[in-house]
């Protein structure tokens, strides 16, 4: 004998009605209120959404109101540029395995963090889908094939590079950054957010309490810093209090590093100070001196630089001077001491490195 099935039907904004089904009155009430709930909430309920209909309002009712812009915007360019192309106009419904397998397979050859990050947007987006009565089932299997590249370990400076940078971006705007960035450690948000009033020249300390935002409309500069633990003082080592000085002097506006009219770096105008790192390096040691194409420019660098990296040196620098590994967790802003230990693991291998060869060499010397 059959279950009696119970049924009601709901009209939603769009005019339509929307049937339930349950096998008992309360099972039917219960899904008509959490129906009710979902329409209230703004989310699309009816059969036909789609899923770039549906993602979007996941975006704006689970994650607007929770998260900083940077991680939105980390997750608007994973659904615009490596999701919406596969599935935007699909049915919310109609998704299945394949067509998300065709979307981590459209990011295998890069990045494993974005891959990652691909299929953790997915597996929320779907969840949600199923928690709020959707579909029956996420599409997402438990086990999928990831692949991607894993990011190459970031092998700092050395003391001798970081001068050779230094001495071939002299008298370039890329200078300051790249000295700010090895003598104090700051990200690149904080770096291009830095304001005089943080510079506190009787103290001799920086207090990094801005970051900057760079999208291709325009820079935001507000306190909202990556972590907590992101708000910090950072001594000032003599040759960067004697740069800042000097920049002070003649400063323009309110940003120790910015444009010509003082506002700060825009995000093509920070492109641009890193290409003249760029153009200051070649690809073969063979080309040392040779000029960059189209200009005067002497590449003298045999090695590739990024802001991340300059960071990165400036940690083992700091694990070099024998601080205490609590002191360089705070000086770098990180969250947790374990982000600090995996830069100290990657020091000790190098260290671990240079104490066998030199050995080694002596025995055989």
């Amino acid at each position: 004998m059959k279950n009696k099935l119970y049924r009601a039907s709901i009209t939603l904004p769009n005019g339509k009605r929307k049937w339930i089904r349950s096998v008992s009155q309360e099972g039917l009430e219960q899904k008509k209120q959490e129906l009710l709930t979902q329409i209230g909430a703004g989310l699309d309920v009816s059969d036909n959404s789609t899923f770039g209909e549906y993602a979007a309002l996941w975006l704006r009712v689970y994650k607007v109101p929770y998260l900083r812009q940077n991680s939105l915007l980390a997750i608007e360019n994973v659904l615009n540029n490596h999701i919406y192309p596969y599935l935007r106009d699909v049915p919310l419904k109609k998704v299945n395995q394949i067509q998300i397998q065709l979307v981590i397979a459209s990011v295998s050859k890069m990045s494993k963090s974005l891959n990652n990050k691909v299929v953790q947007v997915l597996r929320g987006i779907f969840n949600a889908a199923v928690d709020n009565n959707l579909i029956a089932k996420s599409p997402v299997p438990a086990t999928l094939r990831i692949g991607g590249k894993t990011t190459q370990e970031e092998i700092p400076l050395t003391a001798e590079q970081s001068q050779r940078l230094l001495d071939a971006t002299r008298g370039t705007r890329a200078y300051l950054f790249c000295l700010l960035a090895l003598q104090t450690g700051m990200r690149r948000g904080e770096l291009c957010g830095l304001m005089w009033s943080d510079v506190d020249f009787p103290a001799g300390v920086i207090h990094v309490r801005h970051n900057a935002l760079l999208t291709n409309a325009q820079t935001t500069v507000s306190d909202a810093l990556k972590t907590s633990a992101a708000v910090r003082d950072i001594p000032i080592p003599p040759t960067l209090f004697a740069e800042l000085v000097k920049e002070r002097k003649g400063a323009k506006g309110l940003y120790v590093l910015h444009m010509e009219n003082g506002k700060p770096l825009s995000k093509s105008s920070l492109k641009c100070l890193l290409q003249m790192i760029e153009n200051r390096t070649v690809d073969d040691p063979a080309d040392l001196w040779t000029t960059a194409p189209h200009s005067k420019v002497v590449r003298t660098l045999d090695f590739h630089v990024h802001p991340h990296q300059l960071r990165h040196t400036y940690i083992t620098r700091l694990f070099e001077s024998g601080l205490d590994i609590k002191e360089i967790q705070y000086l770098a802003g990180h969250a947790t001491v374990n982000m600090t230990l995996r830069v100290y693991t990657h020091y000790q291998h190098e260290s671990r490195q240079q104490s066998t060869a030199q050995k080694v060499c002596a025995a055989f010397g």
